[in-house]
């Protein structure tokens, strides 16, 4: 017969079988005990239950109470002005560090429209995509300080909040990070289009040198034709004759110019001797 042996990690995983088993036990025992009814328990469950007092209706309220309700809930209907809906919306509204963008009450909007616009001025976005970059780099910055503003109330009070200040500080981060991503992004979708911009006009002067250079060929062939034309023109003998290549022509000329030099030395010497 074989004796398994146990390794550590089993042994200590039946130990805690074993723990839990026990623990079981101990914690179904009382509820055992709890479901039990004891006969007196049992006895008094027998007995009738009290009839329910009747709760007032509004039959029992008169009706000069049931007007001064009325009249008083139309005085807590809230606020009914537009500015005082927009602020009344942000009564739970702490820090307005999370969800969709908006300004605080104690925040200024005209500071807000000139740093969009001096981010506008700055980046000078051109497409949709560009202006929905420059939009989202003016919201994180914004936020990043309204961050640092809050951290800088709470270290003016007595008590620090060190969990807030930390949450504070956090979203200081996340948006700092953001309106630096948001930028980097601009740059790299201007790059792309730079380099598409200089590839197109790339290939427009290549096509431009092709094109040059196709014209230059055809006017190189028509100059070779004129030129052949005129070649067989000239050469071309006249009715009547017989064509004389031109080496003949030359020697002809070569003798007429010798016999004629030869005439004007005899002149010569005929005049010098008289």
């Amino acid at each position: 017969m074989t004796t398994h042996t146990m390794t550590p990690r089993q042994i200590r995983r039946a130990a805690e079988r074993e723990a839990r088993k026990a623990e079981n036990k101990q914690t179904q025992a009382p509820v055992a005990a709890a479901a039990t009814p004891s006969p007196a328990e049992s006895s008094e469950s027998t007995a009738p239950t009290p009839a329910a007092e009747p709760e007032p209706t509004t039959s029992t309220i008169s009706e000069a109470q049931l007007a001064a309700s009325r009249a008083n809930a139309q005085h807590s209907t809230g606020p009914t002005t537009t500015p005082g809906k927009e602020k009344s919306s942000q009564n739970r509204t702490f820090h307005g560090l999370a969800g969709s963008f908006r300004l605080l009450g104690w925040e200024d909007a005209e500071q807000f429209k000139q740093l969009v616009s001096s981010l506008y001025d700055e980046h000078k976005p051109a497409t949709d995509s560009e202006r929905r970059l420059v939009d989202s780099m003016a919201q994180h910055f914004w936020l990043m300080q309204r961050a640092i503003t809050l951290q800088d109330k709470m270290l003016a009070t007595a008590e620090l909040d060190h969990k807030t200040f930390g949450l504070y500080l956090r979203y200081q981060t996340t948006n700092e990070r953001a309106y630096y991503k948001a930028k980097r992004e601009l740059t790299t979708q201007r790059k792309e289009q730079a380099k598409q911009q200089n590839g197109f006009e790339s290939q427009k002067r290549q096509q431009e040198a092709h094109e040059a250079k196709i014209r230059l060929t055809n006017a190189r062939a028509q100059a070779a034709e004129i030129e052949n034309e005129v070649k067989a023109t000239m050469e071309a003998p006249l009715p009547g004759h017989i064509r004389v290549p031109f080496e003949d022509l030359a020697s002809a000329f070569r003798l007429t110019l010798q016999n004629l030099n030869k005439e004007l030395a005899n002149e010569l010497t005929k005049q010098t001797a008289a």
